[in-house]
């Protein structure tokens, strides 16, 4: 199930909000430490007034800043507003550990209050070591929901939320139901798969798109994009590395495709650093390895992952090898297979568009994306150079294929027919707005690739457009690509049309930013 906070600064707002966070939620929780400028008592009567008009079952919360709230309440006050909200009909009341001792006198262990009391701790630095033996000394044995919400700085503190989710020590109350929220990048997968484990529920960004917390989805995105309400304890899980992943198309893509195919599949975008991406291989998808419960289908892999991950992967294919950088990882019984579909889908939209036999082409970049577009240029018959900003580094990607390196600064358009670029100036959150070689530079090109599909016109694609040049954008290689990697992970066979309509409509809606 999915809860959609309503943080709303004024009484009428509140009300305001109500249908809208209910039209894609199951739970609604009234922020009311939102309400800044209002004392306890006109808290409360707000209360009073909203809960009768509640268009889904309530979680009600008054947190403190020094805990993640939106304003600063004394101890005293806290008290005061849940000794009288506690006796409202509210379906649920989310309750920090500190206040259970002094609300113990009103509200005995017995009192049915208790089953719908979440009680909530929140840790913005870090996960505790041992979660059970920390959920057993904070949390009181007679809540009926604890929440345990804490920042993900590692792939282990992942699986040790899902421990805690799915195990049952002995000393653990049998009446708990759990709420694991891992704050940051890797817990995503906590805010996406917490529910098909057993939590109680997900919390999607505010009514109004706004994130309440690090690392939320909209209610929007994780009903119909993930496709929540489905997921189960037989899903599989697919996904993508990379650093950063909040650009990426690809979730909107596989998932669109696992729903056409009627799959019980689901693709979660996860960002892991480079320091993170051995330790997450190893936790999370080797099947040699893996401690989370799931069942892993493949991964795709982006920046800056795309050569570094070689070393840990069992065995590449005769492609993945050849271009000496991986997109995309299968499973194959005890083995994770490095393989590499940037080369087709690269290669497919170019070549439906444009002649490369035997005319000379440039190439902006050396990493993971150049090296699969050289060798499916070299093997087309291209004559290639490649500009790198740092040549030096270059050089086993030059001798590997037989291609000039040459400083980005020395190129020229004039020498070329063609120019792809494969590097991430001009991307969204990457230096959007900037173009990779000065825009005069481009005279005298046939054609100008851009592997960047958002924005899908990038200000090197406008240059170009500008001069007369004919122009492709990133989008048909990344439909191209994710087609191939459907196909190896599933075995089926998705029409493209099918992932053309699931960009265009992630490419035209708008998203608040976090």
């Amino acid at each position: 199930m999915i809860c959609t906070p309503i943080a709303a600064s004024t009484p009428d707002d509140l009300l305001a909000a109500l249908p809208v966070a209910a039209a894609a939620a199951d739970w609604l929780e009234l922020r009311l430490d939102a309400l800044h400028n209002l004392s306890v008592e006109a808290v409360l009567r707000a209360l009073h007034h909203v809960l009768p008009r509640r268009p889904r079952p309530v979680v009600v919360t008054f947190r403190p800043r020094e805990q993640g709230g939106f304003r600063d309440l004394s101890h005293a006050d806290r008290l005061r507003f849940w000794h009288s909200a506690l006796t409202t009909p509210a379906e649920a009341f989310d309750l920090e550990t500190d206040l259970i001792a002094q609300l113990l006198p009103t509200y005995p262990p017995d009192h049915p209050v208790w089953a719908r009391v979440v009680v909530s701790h929140h840790d913005f630095q870090a996960t505790p070591a041992d979660i059970h033996a920390f959920a057993l000394a904070h949390f009181p044995p007679h809540a009926g929901t604890v929440k345990l919400a804490v920042k993900v700085n590692q792939p282990d503190d992942v699986c040790r939320l899902f421990d805690w989710l799915t195990g049952t020590p002995s000393a653990t109350p049998s009446t708990w139901q759990k709420i694991p929220v891992g704050m940051g990048g890797l817990g995503v997968l906590t805010r996406i798969l917490g529910p098909a484990y057993g939590a109680r529920w997900t919390y999607s960004t505010g009514h109004d798109g706004r994130a309440v917390a690090p690392g939320q989805l909209t209610a929007t995105e994780l009903r119909e994009t993930f496709r929540l309400s489905s997921l189960d304890r037989h899903t599989i899980v697919a996904g993508l590395l990379g650093c950063p992943v909040a650009h990426s198309l690809s979730k909107d893509l596989h998932n669109a495709a696992f729903a056409h195919l009627g799959l019980n599949w689901v693709y979660i975008p996860v960002e892991v650093s480079p320091d993170d991406l051995a330790p997450f291989l190893r936790d999370a998808i080797h099947p040699r390895t893996r401690r989370l419960p799931w069942t892993v289908g493949g991964y795709s892999v982006t920046l800056p992952h795309k050569v570094a991950i070689l070393p840990y992967l069992d065995r590449l294919t005769a492609t993945a090898a050849r271009v000496g950088a991986v997109n995309t990882i299968l499973v194959s019984g005890q083995e994770l297979i490095g393989d590499n579909t940037d080369v087709a889908g690269a290669m497919r939209p170019l070549q439906q568009r444009f002649a490369v036999e035997g005319e000379p082409v440039a190439v902006l970049g050396a990493g993971g994306a150049a090296q699969a577009v050289v060798c499916g240029l070299v093997a087309a018959g291209a004559q290639v150079t490649v500009f790198a900003r740092h040549p030096a580094r270059a050089q086993d990607l030059g001798a590997r294929f037989d291609v000039p390196i040459v400083p980005l600064d020395d190129f020229h358009g004039r020498r070329f027919v063609g120019l792809v670029n494969t590097t991430p100036v001009g991307m969204a959150g990457y230096a959007e707005g900037a173009c990779p070689v000065p825009p005069e530079r481009l005279e005298g090109l046939a054609w100008v690739y851009d592997l960047i599909y958002r924005p899908r016109h990038t200000a090197l694609l406008q240059a170009a457009s500008q001069q007369g040049i004919a122009t492709l954008d990133g989008l048909p290689m990344l439909i191209a690509q994710a087609a191939e990697q459907l196909a190896r992970w599933t075995g089926r066979d998705v029409p493209e049309t099918i992932l053309f309509a699931a960009a265009e409509r992630a490419l035209h809606s708008v998203r608040p930013a976090p």
